[in-house]
Order: C-alpha cells, then structure tokens, then sequence
C-alpha cells in the first residue's frame, strides 16, 4: 500500500510540474469539443493559362495574375491555417499571353514551366480541362508525368472503359480525409481535333460523379469535392459583378446545358459537398442553397482566369457520434490577387522562361501601315484586324472563302513595327487550318447563326445594348471572299439580306471551299452546318503562323487593305460603331 500511495504521489506531482510547465510555454490541452472539431480550408485556380508573372507579355506591362502572385497567398494561408488543400481545376497547359509558346515551338524537351512552378507550390491535384488537349496527348502525356501532385479526369475514359487517367484523389489530413473528383467538360470532342483525342470518350459529368462520389465516400472521403472543368447552365444577368451571384434574381440560361453541368451537380449528386467551377472564366464567389438555382447544401465557387482570383472554401468539420467527420458549416468566397507581391521562388524558378518570351515576342513580322484598332465595334464593320487573318488564311489553301473571329476584345495593332507580339495578340489560340467544302445553303445558315451576336435593332443609340451578351465574341465569324449584307433590324435567321459570290448571287447548291480554325470546322460555337462537311485539308501548322509566313511574303498590311465585302444595316448602326 505505502508503495503504491507514493507512486500516485509521484505521478500526481509530475502531472502538476507539467501543466505549470506548459502553462509556461503557452501551451493548452484540446477540449472535448475542439477534439471533435477541425477547419478545412480548401484553395483553388481555374483557367490559369500559362499565367506566371504578373505582366501581359503582349504589351509589355504589369498585369494582375498568374501562379507567383497565388503563391504569396498561398504561404500566408497555410501560414494560418492547418489543413490547406491546393487545388487547380484545369486548363493550365495553354495560353497565347505566356511563356507556353516559346516552350512549345522551342524548348519542348525542358520541363513544362507551368508543372514546374504547380510543383513548387505543393499543388494537391489539377483535373483537365479542354485545352490540356490542344497539343496533342504526347505532350500531355510529358505534362502528366513531370507532376509531382495527381492529374485528375473521371469521366474521360479509354473506349476499353478504363479510365484514361486518375479518376480522383482523396488526401489524408490525419484528422480527416477530403476527396477530389476531377470533370471535364464532355464538348471536347466538338471542338479538338481528333488525334489529339484518339481513343478517348468523355463521359456524363452527372453519370460520373453518381458512380465515383459513393466510391469516394466507401473509401474513407469525410469530405467531397468536385474540382469540374465546366462551368454554368444559368447564370445571372450581370454575371461579371461579383454580387450578382449571391441571389437568385435574373438568371438567364446560357443555352451551354452541354458542356456547363455545375448546377445539375449541385443538386443531383448526394455525399458532395462543394464544387470547384471553371472553363467559363467567371469570378464566382459563392452560389449556395436559393431559390431553385441550388436547392441542396452544396456550395458552388469559381476563380476566374489567368491567376486573378483564388476560390477560398472554408469548411467547419464536427465529429459525430458514430466517430466519422461531417461538414458542419461551408462558406466561400474569391480572393483578388491584385496587389499582391509576386513570390520570389516562383520568379526565380520561370525567370529562364520567361526571359526566353519576351525576346520571341519582339521579333519583327512586318510593317503596319495603319492603327488597325479592335474591340466589340470592330465586329460591327470589315476590319484590318480580321481581314488580316482572312488573307492569310485564302493564301494558305487558296480556299474561295475564309472565315475568322476577333477572339478578344482588347486586341488591337498600332501603326509601325509589327511584331510576333502583335500576331499573338491578336490570334491568341493555338488553333490549325482546315479546309472544308460546304453549299450556299450552309453558308448562309452560318452566316445567319453569326448575325445572333447582335440584339435586334429598334432605335438604340447605345452600342453595347446592341451586343447579345449570351454569344461569345469569338463566335461571331467575318466572311472574306464573299460579299454580304446584315439587317439587324430583322428577325433572327433573316438577317442576310445580300450574299454573292464574285459578283452573282449564291445559289443555296452551290459548292465552296472555305478554310477556316479546326475549332469551328469540328461545330464549335454551335456552327453544326460544319460538323459534317467534307474535310478537304488541315495542317498542322497554327493559324497565328501561318499568319507570321504571310506577313513576312507581304511586308506590310494597313487599313487600306479592307476590301468593305460586308455590311451591317441599318448604315446607322456601323456610323455608330465607327465613331466609338
């Protein structure tokens, strides 16, 4: 007895000599209910492009943006907080303003600068989205396996059904478990060529993630998320504010229910818990249960484009009385990168890239003649800009007809020098040529489905009220080779007024050769009267270098170049548009 009372004294005095101790260095024993909670803080990019550096490479100044400003953020959060997820949700692997396009046409043998730096940062996974196809699956394949964080896809899938890659991952934070579960927008097929998809089929999102969300839960997931490249079936009117999206008032449908699945996600896939919305480039900073937009728990976030905004999901996680997590409270929100002091490690591990960039965009190409300006009004009368693309791709194929887009709306080329900046600037795709024959009933129905860009005319002195804003810009095709009017006053689908062709009106069986992207060839943009045309040819070569050949075979290119083989009407709309 008197051996066994001494050692409880002891052990009673060690406890008291340690709590003083720990007291001392400011250290406190968990409660019962701090044990039984934790906080998840999940970070995410979308669309990133090739972004790094805070700079747009086509006119040489700072631009907000990219992975070394996110890395900042990145170490002050997980500097904060104990359990971080980093995520990436898709096209990364492409971009016309940053350092891929050196990397590609010279230095493809050297690491993918953008899994360099996502390696340096300690990304937890990326899923794919569309463009990581554009260059083909060997170059995809290099990507792939320089990453140091699991590559994630379900619902792309070998025609065998395997998975053609991992389908998700789940990380271990100790605590707890969080899965991953990569989708692709299923579209690719519409718009990639298709030796860069041989072999694969995408898959339902829905499908999908019904199979693998139960899967994820069996294998341990307390917490699943779906890191989707796809974007939205609805969205509000005035989707580029931010507050717009946190009510359920004047959603429109974006009429992209086939590539766009966040919302069906949201409300038929039970076991999830958030999703990681992307391919749209939309700053999203959360859309959860209201109205009949969500009608579940889910939460839904997007971080925009090129490194501007990082998506932040907050989640409180409870233990129950069965032992396992469950989500107790999500919020999220994104955080705007502009400002922020870019992370040395990430300059100094792109600096070889990126000095390698800026020297390959000041090359010279040409001589321009003219300010050759773009934006929204240059899509409302012929334009050097396009006329620019269109010439160089009817000298390419010697096609009767070319057909291009303004793909941007802050493309412009000044009179002077021009240079592989400019070309760039203004074809910032890596898109190929294709030649396809069509008859003169596909090509006004083509035409017919362009002239949708516009709302109809009743008087508006407003230029931007006459954009349908629900039609992307670089779905609106210019013709070249053919002469055509547009009457916006009319209804849609009898907008073509005039349409000739050397002079005497097509003929709905008349037949064409038209050259125009492998993007729009395959039916992108909702251009189907091309899906199943004859293909006649299609190179290998990007459309933006074929442009460079051109420019350097003329020397120069200007304003007086616009041949004026198309018009909008009423004559007052163009007036306006060029006086803007």
């Amino acid at each position: 007895m008197r051996n066994r009372s001494l050692s409880i004294r002891s052990l009673r005095l060690l406890a008291a000599a340690m709590a003083v101790l720990f007291v001392a260095l400011g250290v406190t024993w968990p409660t019962v209910a701090e044990a039984d909670q934790a906080h998840l803080v999940v970070l995410a990019t979308s669309d990133l492009h090739g972004h790094i550096y805070p700079i747009d490479y086509f006119t040489n100044k700072a631009d907000d943006g990219g992975l070394a400003q996110i890395y900042t953020y990145v170490k002050q959060v997980r500097s904060d907080n104990r359990n971080v997820l980093l995520v990436d949700n898709g096209d990364v692997l492409e971009g016309g303003n940053s350092v891929l396009p050196y990397h590609y046409m010279f230095d493809s043998g050297a690491p993918n600068p953008m899994i360099k730096v996502m390696n340096l940062m300690g990304y937890d996974s990326m899923s794919l989205g569309n463009h990581e196809f554009n260059y083909g699956l060997k170059t995809l394949g290099k990507a792939v396996s320089e990453a140091r964080f699991p590559v994630i896809s379900a619902n792309i899938v070998r025609e065998s059904g395997e998975s053609f890659i991992l389908p998700y991952t789940i990380k271990d934070f100790g605590e707890f478990k969080v899965g991953v579960l990569g989708i692709t927008t299923p579209k690719v097929p519409t718009w990639e060529k298709p030796e860069n998809i041989e072999g694969l089929v995408f898959m339902s999102p829905l499908e999908t993630a019904l199979k693998y969300v139960p899967q994820m839960r069996a294998q341990g997931a307390d917490v699943v998320i779906i890191v989707g490249h796809t974007g939205w079936e609805r969205k509000p009117k005035d989707s580029g504010k931010l507050d717009a999206w946190g009510s359920p008032d004047n959603w429109v449908d974006t009429g992209q229910a086939e590539e766009n699945w966040a919302l069906r996600l949201a409300d038929n896939v039970p076991g999830l818990d958030a999703i990681v919305a992307g391919h749209d480039h939309l700053a999203v900073p959360m859309v959860a249960k209201m109205g009949d937009i969500v009608t579940t728990d889910v939460i839904i976030t997007q971080p925009g484009q090129w490194g501007d905004y990082v998506s932040r999901i907050d989640m409180t996680l409870e233990r129950g009385a069965d032992g396992r997590w469950h989500v107790a409270e999500r919020s999220s929100t994104v955080v705007p990168m502009a400002g922020v002091q870019p992370a040395p490690e990430v300059v100094d591990a792109a600096k070889y890239y990126h000095d390698q960039t800026v020297e390959f965009f000041k090359s010279p190409v040409a001589q321009a003649t003219g300010d050759m300006p773009g934006g929204p009004p240059a899509r409302f009368y012929d334009n050097a800009l396009v006329e620019m693309i269109n010439e160089a791709q009817l000298w390419a194929t010697g096609a009767d007809i070319s057909i291009a887009a303004l793909f941007t709306d802050t493309s412009k080329i000044d009179k002077g020098p021009m240079t592989m900046q400019d070309v760039y600037g203004l074809y910032v795709y890596p898109n190929t040529l294709y030649t396809i024959k069509i008859n003169g009933k596909q090509l006004r129905e083509a035409i017919e489905a362009s002239a949708n860009y516009f709302n109809t005319y009743t008087g508006q002195t407003d230029l931007a009220s006459l954009v349908n804003t629900s039609m992307r810009g670089y779905n609106y095709d210019i013709y070249q080779g053919v002469e055509y009017t547009i009457d916006i006053s009319k209804p849609l689908g009898q907008r073509v007024r005039e349409l000739k062709f050397k002079g005497e009106d097509v003929r709905p069986d008349q037949e064409f050769v038209v050259a125009l992207n492998n993007y729009r060839a395959g039916g992108g943009g909702g251009y189907t009267m091309f899906r199943n045309a004859q293909l006649l040819s299609e190179s290998t070569t990007e459309v933006r270098e074929i442009m460079v050949d051109y420019l350097r075979v003329v020397g120069k290119f200007g304003p007086e170049s616009v041949d004026n083989n198309w018009r909008l009407l009423p004559a007052v709309v163009e007036d306006m548009a060029r006086k803007h």
